[in-house]
C-alpha cells in the first residue's frame, strides 16, 4: 500500500467501517468518507480528523488512491461508480480487513451469535494483561473508548462476517467460532447447508499450526470439527468438551463458574459482571485463546473482574427506571435463538420479577426465514409489545409484517403492537408496575426506545 494515501470509506459510519476507519488514520494514511446518516460514530471520526460528507457523491473523491465500500452499500453507489469509471481501485470492506489482518499476528472470531461480544472480551482481556493489541469490533464498548485501536502489541483481533460471505476473503493465525446458525441465508440462497460449508472453508484459511477454538455444544460445529482438519479446542456445558463449564451461578452481579480442563483435569473458578449462559460461552471462548497465546490465568481472572460488555448486549441500563425500582435491559438480537437465551436469563436472574417486552423484528426477509421461530417464542412472553419490522433497506413482503406476527402468536398472553418508539412508551407506562423488568429487543431503533425509557428515572 505505498502508493496508497488518501482512502476514502464508503458507508463510514457503520461499526466495522467506522473501527477501520481510525485503524487507518492512526497507521498514517489521509482519510476521508462518506454516510447519508450522521451519527454520534461520524462527528467522533470528523473530530478525529477525518473528512466526513454527509451524501454520496462523485465530487467527494478528489485526490482519492483508494475506495472501500461497506455490504451495505449498492453497486450503484454513485462514489463506486465514479471510481471504477476513473480507474480508482474499488474494494469491499473484507478485502481492506483482510490486508490489515496481515500487519500482526490475527484472531478472526466468527459466529452466527456473539462474535461481538467475545471479540471485545478478548480486547479486554488482552489489554488488560499489557499485550496492547490492535482490535476492530463491530460495536461500542463500555470499557474503551473506541471500538477500534492501532496498538503495539503483537496481535490484530477482528470480528469475522458471515452475513455477506466475506469473512472468506481473511486468512488469520487463529479462530473462534461461537456458533452457526440458519440467519443470514438470503446469502447463502436460503440453504443452511450452504452457510455451513461456507464456515467450513474459512476454517481451511487457517494454517495447519493455527488453534480453532469452537463451542463443542453445537452440533452444527461438530460436523464441522470431524470434516476439517485443524487443531481445534473445544468448550462448552458437555463433558465431552476439552473445557467444561460447571458450577454456573447467576446473580444481578453477573455470573460465576467454574472451568474445568478436561485434558489434564485442572479447573478454575472465575467471575464475569455478564449475565447469561450465552455470555459465559462468549467469556470462555476468550479465556481458552487467552491461555493459548500465553497468558496467565490469574491475570485473566483478574482482567474478567472489569469486564463490560457491548452496548446493547444485555446492557442493563437502570434499575430505578419510573423511581419505582423498575430494571430495563437494552439488548440487540434479533433472531429466535438470541431472544431466547435472552428471556431465559432474565427469567433466572429476575426470576420474581414482572417481565414486559418490547420487541422490534428486524429485515423482513429474517421474518419471514425464522417466521415459525419467532411466532413460537414471543407465543411464550405474557407481555409483548410489538413494534413495525425495521426494514433496513428492505421492501416490505406482505405476510411477514409485525401485523402478521401478533396474528399468528398465541392469543392467551398480552400481546399488543405499538405504533412506533413514542407509542410504545405509552402503552409500557400502563403495562408497568413496581419491580417490574422491561426488556427492549431487536436490532433496529429500540436502541432510541430504551434511551427515552431511561430518561424516566
Amino acid at each position: 500500500m505505498d502508493k496508497i494515501k488518501n482512502i476514502h470509506l464508503i458507508g463510514i459510519g457503520g461499526a466495522g467501517m467506522s473501527g477501520i476507519a481510525e485503524i487507518l488514520l492512526n497507521s498514517g494514511y489521509k482519510v476521508s468518507g462518506s454516510d447519508n446518516s450522521p451519527s454520534e460514530i461520524t462527528s467522533r471520526l470528523q473530530n478525529l480528523g477525518i473528512d466526513i460528507f454527509q451524501n454520496h457523491d462523485s465530487k467527494n473523491l478528489k485526490k482519492i488512491d483508494l475506495i472501500v465500500y461497506s455490504s451495505a452499500i449498492a453497486e450503484d453507489n454513485p462514489e463506486i461508480i465514479y471510481g471504477k469509471k476513473t480507474g480508482i481501485p474499488v474494494i469491499k470492506r473484507a478485502e481492506m480487513l483482510a490486508n490489515l489482518m496481515t500487519m500482526k499476528k490475527s484472531i478472526a472470531i466468527a459466529g452466527s451469535h456473539g462474535k461481538t461480544t467475545t471479540t471485545c472480551i478478548i480486547a479486554h482481556i488482552f489489554t488488560k494483561c499489557n499485550l496492547d493489541p490492535t482490535y476492530i469490533i463491530g460495536g461500542k464498548i463500555k470499557s474503551f473508548e473506541s471500538n477500534a485501536s492501532l496498538g503495539q502489541g503483537p496481535h490484530i483481533l477482528a470480528e469475522a462476517d458471515e452475513s455477506d460471505g466475506s469473512f472468506l476473503l481473511l486468512k488469520p493465525s487463529n479462530l473462534i467460532i461461537t456458533s452457526i446458525d440458519n440467519d443470514h441465508l438470503e446469502t447463502y440462497q436460503g440453504d443452511y447447508e450452504k452457510l455451513k460449508n461456507a464456515f467450513k472453508k474459512f476454517a481451511l484459511n487457517i494454517p495447519f499450526q493455527g488453534k480453532i477454538v469452537c463451542c463443542g455444544d453445537e452440533k452444527a460445529l461438530e460436523q464441522l470439527i470431524r470434516e476439517v482438519p485443524r487443531n481445534f479446542i473445544t468448550y462448552g456445558f458437555k463433558n465431552s468438551n476439552d473445557f467444561q463449564i460447571t458450577g454456573l451461578t447467576q446473580s444481578v452481579d453477573g455470573c460465576e463458574f467454574n472451568l474445568k480442563n478436561n485434558l489434564d483435569n485442572s479447573c478454575f473458578k472465575f467471575s464475569v459482571p455478564l449475565h447469561g449462559e450465552h455470555n459465559v460461552l462468549n467469556v470462555v471462548a476468550s479465556i481458552i485463546m487467552s491461555i493459548e497465546e500465553g497468558l496467565n490465568i490469574k491475570h485473566i481472572s483478574e482482567a474478567l473482574l472489569t469486564c463490560k460488555i457491548v452496548e446493547r448486549r444485555f446492557e442493563v441500563i437502570s434499575n430505578n427506571i419510573f423511581n419505582k425500582g423498575i430494571t430495563l435491559v437494552d439488548d440487540y438480537g434479533h433472531h429466535p435463538k438470541e431472544i431466547k437465551v435472552t428471556l431465559e436469563t432474565i427469567d433466572t436472574v429476575w426470576k420474581h420479577n414482572k417481565k414486559i417486552v418490547i420487541f422490534q423484528p428486524h429485515r423482513y426477509s429474517r421474518t419471514k426465514a425464522l417466521f415459525n421461530d419467532f411466532v413460537e417464542i414471543l407465543s411464550e412472553i405474557d407481555d409483548l409489545i410489538l413494534l413495525d419490522v425495521y426494514p433496513a433497506s428492505e421492501k416490505i413482503i406482505k405476510g411477514f409484517e409485525s401485523d402478521d406476527l401478533l396474528k399468528a402468536a398465541n392469543t392467551k398472553n398480552n400481546i399488543i403492537k405499538a405504533d412506533g418508539v413514542e407509542d410504545a412508551l405509552l402503552k409500557l407506562k400502563d403495562l408497568v408496575s413496581d419491580h417490574s423488568l422491561i426488556l427492549t429487543q431487536g436490532a433496529g431503533n429500540t436502541s432510541a426506545l430504551a434511551k427515552l425509557i431511561s430518561q424516566y428515572q
